[in-house]
């Protein structure tokens, strides 16, 4: 057998449910980030023999907590490494409260060819059977494959390697949380010892670094709105919403983008006035259409495809951050492969 030569991989912390600590180990409640990288690194048997580990301790923060501001530095940071022509792949460990937006928002900024995986964990590090370790080693062993090169973000979890923009966090307490038996669409291949299995061939993307330049404008990203539609609601609730406070809105509507009739007239009035409004839906696996959805598309109305209401603002959020269409882009979402 030819023996591997060994590359040299990069794992940023972030903090997280991987990086946790609990008082006992069968406990639910437990502290995130309190563990640094070194620590986790430590913590995984035989990674030493897959490749030459650097370790970034970048934040130590609950999920949560994160959002653009986290994730430009982060992005600047995974892009230096990346620019650096000794390192062959970058791993992020991330809490999976908010690691799909993440996973977004990288893709979204990044363009790079080396393999940039995210990962995390569903059980504290001191849980019993913790995950975290074999997540670590799988997006390690994934990080060092020619095979995930080219490929974007990618999410390693549970055995399962899945395209980091088609994501979403299925269950709050399962170990496969991001798990393809609710999403199958999503999952691009497997992780078996000393094997990565790629079943999806590699291809271009439009949307690989599309808003790269708001890493380097250093500055906050617009405030987008998400309202949750339910049976029953009055247009009273859409009428207390400050709209000169946010700079778009996202509606998680019934079905395919039905919304009561009770709402349109309010929501009509912010599109005449000029408020980009997505529609997506509350349903988990759902796509939004123009022939779907009950407000009649337009420049400021648009229709979030298979983009989830999270996703749908962070992206949302970078359009308007970038003087782009709102409508453009969003009509580019099916194109995304």
């Amino acid at each position: 057998m030819i023996k591997k030569v060994k590359t040299k991989i990069v794992i940023i912390g972030t903090g997280g449910t991987i990086a946790g600590r609990a008082k006992v180990s069968s406990d639910l409640s437990y502290n995130a980030a309190e563990l640094t990288v070194d620590e986790l690194a430590l913590s995984v048997p035989g990674l030493d023999e897959l490749a030459d580990i650097v370790l970034c301790d970048l934040f130590s923060l609950n999920s949560k907590d994160m959002g653009p501001i986290e994730w430009i530095k982060l992005a600047l940071t995974v892009k230096e490494y990346a620019e650096n022509a000794d390192i062959s792949g970058i791993v992020v460990t991330h809490g999976t409260d908010t690691l799909e937006e993440a996973a977004l928002f990288l893709e979204l900024t990044l363009n790079t060819p080396k393999p940039v995986v995210i990962t995390g964990s569903m059980r504290a590090s001191t849980a019993l059977s913790a995950d975290g370790p074999s997540n670590i080693y799988q997006a390690v062993q994934v990080s060092t494959e020619a095979s995930a090169s080219e490929r974007g973000v990618l999410v390693v979890f549970n055995g399962e390697i899945y395209a980091g923009w088609r994501i979403m966090k299925a269950h709050s307490l399962n170990t496969g949380a991001f798990g393809s038996v609710i999403s199958p669409g999503y999952l691009i291949g497997n992780v078996y010892p000393g094997h990565t299995s790629f079943f999806v061939p590699k291809g271009f993307v439009w949307h690989r670094g599309f808003f790269s330049s708001v890493l380097t404008n250093n500055s906050k990203l617009p405030d987008v709105v998400i309202h949750y539609v339910t049976a029953g609601g009055s247009e009273n609730i859409l009428s207390g919403l400050q709209t000169d406070s946010f700079a778009g809105l996202v509606l998680a509507a019934f079905g395919s983008g039905e919304i009561p009739e009770v709402l349109m007239p309010k929501l009509i009035e912010f599109a005449k006035k000029g408020l980009p409004i997505v529609v997506s839906s509350r349903v988990q696996n759902a796509v939004v259409l123009p022939e779907t959805m009950t407000l009649e598309e337009s420049e400021t109305v648009i229709a979030s495809r298979h983009l989830n209401p999270q996703k749908s603002a962070l992206l949302l959020s970078l359009i308007l951050a970038t003087e782009n269409s709102p409508a453009d882009i969003f009509f580019r979402i099916d194109l995304m492969e």
